[in-house]
């Protein structure tokens, strides 16, 4: 865990801004304002693999990305597969743009923009795996608006994955998560890949700098894995 990272509720706080240069943010960094988003979501591609890499290999999504560390393993560990890391914070979405580019992934790339404003650009049953693992979960009122686990959600993953896609979910907040459970075994599109109701701990090849944080801090997270039927 580097010495300049701090975490803020789900954010990662005083991580360094380290802009990449043009010649490498043309490849591996997309940012797509906000207000154009919502206003003209024409002027954007889908988010296939066809329009974002220019092949029709599967593509995996990570929805809050952090600074990249799982993304970017998982493309390491994967080369016939595409890898995209949504993430809406600047800095983290930076950070995570240079770990691609420093491994040289020609097969990840890295969206800063807001999930909730990509519902035009959600391809038909075209991801082959999402990955929600640390969510904002709500601690106040106003936190509200950032709670991306919905049942609106699970209408774009419906949408998104294809019979038998997955979407994998983690959370270290022991009430936040059974809450994103119990929406999760209520509909009826998706059924459970483990027979346990869910599984604890979650032990990845590389972990991102937020795990580091929260188990250091003794969070045990917890997993549910559900697959489109």
């Amino acid at each position: 865990m580097g010495p300049g990272l701090v975490a803020r509720g789900r954010y990662l706080g005083r991580l360094k801004l380290r802009p990449l240069p043009p010649q490498l943010a043309e490849r591996y960094l997309l940012e797509w304002h906000p207000r154009l988003l919502a206003l003209e979501p024409q002027r954007f591609p889908p988010l296939t693999s066809q329009a974002l890499f220019e092949n029709d290999l599967p593509l995996e999504v990570e929805i809050g990305a952090g600074s990249g560390e799982y993304t970017c393993s998982l493309a390491a560990a994967d080369p016939a597969a595409n890898f995209l890391a949504i993430e809406i914070s600047n800095r983290a979405a930076q950070r995570a743009a240079w770990l691609a580019a420093e491994a040289e992934l020609p097969n990840m790339k890295v969206l800063r923009a807001d999930f909730k404003l990509l519902g035009p650009k959600l391809p038909e049953a075209g991801w082959r795996r999402v990955y929600l693992h640390f969510p904002d979960p709500q601690f106040k009122p106003a936190d509200a608006k950032r709670i991306l686990f919905t049942a609106e959600f699970l209408d774009a993953m419906a949408h998104s994955l294809p019979p038998g896609g997955e979407l994998s979910v983690v959370s270290d907040q022991p009430a936040f998560f059974l809450q994103m459970l119990e929406l999760a075994e209520g509909d009826a599109r998706f059924t459970k890949t483990h027979p346990e109701r869910y599984l604890e701990g979650f032990e990845p090849t590389v972990k991102s700098r937020f795990q580091h944080v929260w188990e250091r801090k003794g969070r045990t997270p917890c997993q549910f894995v559900l697959k489109r039927v």
